[in-house]
């Protein structure tokens, strides 16, 4: 195997953490900001979770191509 297929295999274990964490913070993160306690307030979260979700998942992006260099 050349170097360049392990460096994939480790951007993407890294994407794939990075993934899981960014899911699960985001979403404890909106659920200690919102606490739902009815249906609006569900709503409200899922909305907040997805923002969080995405600009985690923006700077994540951006960290691991800044770091793996392509």
């Amino acid at each position: 195997m050349s170097n360049s297929d392990n460096d994939g295999r480790a951007v993407g274990a890294l994407l794939l953490i990075a993934t899981i964490v960014i899911s699960i913070g985001s979403g404890i993160l909106a659920w200690n900001w919102i606490e739902p306690e009815s249906f609006w307030g569900t709503i409200k979260f899922l909305i907040l979770w997805s923002v969080l979700s995405s600009v985690g998942y923006f700077l994540a992006m951006g960290l691991i191509s800044l770091f793996s260099g392509d």
